[in-house]
């Protein structure tokens, strides 16, 4: 398994023809294969629900697989990344099948933004689209308000996992919060955007990514002192005095390193990598993301349109 992958220093016991399993714990060799043909079946099914290449769109093939990584100790629970999925083993049968397309959402997710990760892009509106495209939860307004007033932000707010790990705290039917999320997205269905929309973002994030490594790329080759580019941190800046050329620009916007925090605010100019790529994706139905953000755009637009 990849040295990166919760199941580095075991083995793979089994495969399809684009995953590899292994597990860690006490799992059974019928429980792996079980979650083997659910993942092989659903990755299929996604293939061609979005008319997507295993290769060309996602990088994998038969010697390039995605790896799942069963832990006994993780029950029934689970968490997609870029190299597949982390699972518990508690799940069969419709609940299985369930997680596993939502996790595989955020696999995609992670592959279509690159080597900077799934952090880059807000949890709301990762989690929102993985939820969508699987159990397609929902919520009722006296949820949303209770989202609002327990954890004091909205659910669009929720930009990164330490926001979310304080919804987690507060929020007390901890039920809700996928749903919560996921009528965010719903109401960008009313103003026209399509799932097509929603990866579109992922993918403009990696083309943002590439403007930044570009610039970068452009100070080292001019000998100014700057850190050598990592491919898993992003070359963004939002400050002026990083790059000789100014802050880091895509389409005339200024792109910052950072991500939005409504509470402790940026610690840089700009919009981050999700802001500027939700903005240039929803701008062709007229949503930009501080339309949806604070508790009182939130309310006139997506609960207002429920």
């Amino acid at each position: 398994m990849n040295p990166a992958s919760y199941c580095y220093n075991t083995n793979s016991k089994f495969r399809t023809d684009h995953f590899i399993i292994g597990s860690k714990g006490s799992v059974s060799d019928a429980k792996m294969q079980e979650i083997a043909r659910v993942a092989q079946n659903t990755f299929e099914n996604d293939l061609a629900k979005f008319s997507w290449d295993a290769w060309s769109d996602l990088g994998v093939s038969y010697s390039k697989p995605l790896e799942v990584c069963v832990i006994a100790s993780e029950g029934a629970n689970g968490a997609g990344n870029e190299l597949g999925f982390v699972i518990g083993p508690d799940r069969s049968g419709s609940n299985l099948d369930k997680l596993v397309q939502h996790e595989l959402k955020h696999t995609y997710q992670a592959r279509f933004i690159g080597p900077t990760g799934l952090n880059d892009a807000h949890v709301w509106f990762a989690e929102a689209v993985a939820t969508f495209l699987s159990t397609n939860e929902t919520v009722n307004a006296a949820s949303l308000n209770a989202f609002i007033s327990q954890t004091g932000m909205t659910p669009t707010q929720v930009t990164h996992d330490g926001l979310q790990e304080g919804v987690m705290m507060r929020l007390s039917d901890k039920s809700t919060e996928y749903g919560a999320y996921n009528m965010a997205l719903r109401y960008l269905q009313t103003q026209g955007a399509s799932v097509q929309d929603f990866w579109e973002v992922f993918k403009t994030m990696k083309l943002i990514e590439k403007s930044c490594k570009t610039d970068h790329q452009k100070a080292i080759d001019n000998h100014e002192m700057v850190n050598p580019i990592d491919e898993k941190s992003t070359s963004c800046t939002g400050n002026a005095n990083v790059y000789s050329t100014g802050a880091t620009q895509w389409n005339g916007v200024i792109i910052s390193g950072s991500i939005e925090d409504h509470i402790v605010g940026k610690s840089e100019p700009g919009k981050s990598k999700f802001h500027a790529a939700f903005d240039y994706v929803m701008n062709a139905h007229s949503v930009t993301y501080d339309g949806i953000d604070d508790v009182a755009a939130f309310r006139s637009t997506v609960m207002n349109g429920m």
